[in-house]
């Protein structure tokens, strides 16, 4: 990848540059007193915290951990993590593997692979399936306790060519429906329904009440090729369409703050890091951290965090 280039002029008003110290007037009023400095005053803003999914179907019971915290994914699949953590998952102590946290994390997530029929992918598909205790995975998948506690004795891969008897002792543990592993086609099946049905229900988790639904803006570009429309489709979703940009900028994320402040300690990042991928007439869909609400910003940007450069932005309005 091209690495791009910044170059940004500050101009910076006089009051600050007169207010950083040197020499000035002196003044016959003055004491000898040393004055006693005000300390600043300082304000910690709570972290942002997002929350994920792990989907074959929605995976109930990984351990997961990141730098901040540790937990068990819910019935939803569901995980926390703080902006640019990495996100670990287990069945019990047995690694499945790290992935950068994002709002949905699947197998192929977790060997940075977009081949669903990758054999390490597949063979993972396989286990959590057949380790879901009533052997329907489409109303999620669960595992017993015999399997989470047996998966503490692995240490395995999954691109073993004996992967299916290393786990046969676990699947006996598990005591549920499948007492070997399914077939790849099977699974590949099932994980296809799955990822099809993902873009049926991903605007339909939130609420529709507050008032700013509905609003939208046009990004105005100001480098890489930003453009794109943004609406809020419901009470935590952005919907951006007809996207572009060029990639080319670090440690990009699209910002959300309060008239065009992306430098507050309010403002926060929405969905992944846009790094290193071109995006070309693109359709994505933010979600909103856990702790924030649309009552917290009213303009986004697509906002580069190293150089605090924002290259470009939108208001939203009615």
């Amino acid at each position: 990848m091209n690495k791009a280039i910044f170059v940004f002029v500050l101009a910076l008003p006089l009051t600050i540059l007169t207010g950083c110290g040197g020499s000035g007037g002196s003044n016959d009023n003055a004491t000898n007193e040393p004055a006693t400095p005000t300390p600043p005053t300082t304000s910690t803003p709570d972290p942002v915290v997002y929350a994920g999914q792990f989907i074959d179907a929605a995976v109930e019971g990984l351990t997961y951990r990141t730098d901040s915290s540790t937990g068990v994914t819910d019935a939803d699949g569901e995980f926390m993590y703080q902006a640019s953590e990495s996100v670990t998952f287990n069945v019990g102590s047995l690694e499945l593997g790290s992935v950068a946290g994002r709002d949905i994390v699947t197998p192929m997530e977790l060997f940075a692979t977009t081949d669903m029929e990758d054999v390490r992918v597949v063979n993972m598909l396989r286990l959590l399936q057949s380790l879901d205790v009533d052997g329907d995975p489409q109303n999620g998948i669960k595992f017993g306790d015999g399997a989470i506690n047996y998966a503490n004795t692995l240490n395995l891969t999954f691109d073993e060519a004996d992967f299916d008897s290393q786990v046969a002792d676990l699947l006996m543990a598990n005591q549920g429906v499948y007492l070997d592993l399914i077939s790849a086609e099977q699974a590949l099946l099932h994980f296809q329904t799955t990822l099809d049905e993902l873009d049926l229900t991903a605007m339909s988790n939130c609420g529709d009440d507050h008032p700013k639904v509905g609003y939208s803006g046009d990004f105005e570009t100001f480098f890489h090729d930003v453009s794109g429309r943004a609406t809020i489709v419901d009470n935590c979703t952005i919907q951006v369409e007809f996207f572009n940009y060029d990639g080319e900028g670090p440690d990009v994320f699209f910002y959300a703050g309060t008239d065009h402040d992306y430098t507050s300690v309010d403002a926060f990042a929405i969905g992944e890091q846009l790094n290193g991928k071109v995006y070309n007439n693109a359709s994505i869909t933010l979600k909103l951290p856990r702790n924030r609400t649309l009552d917290d910003f009213n303009t986004l940007s697509v906002w580069c965090v190293d150089f605090a450069a924002d290259f470009g932005h939108l208001v939203f309005t009615e």
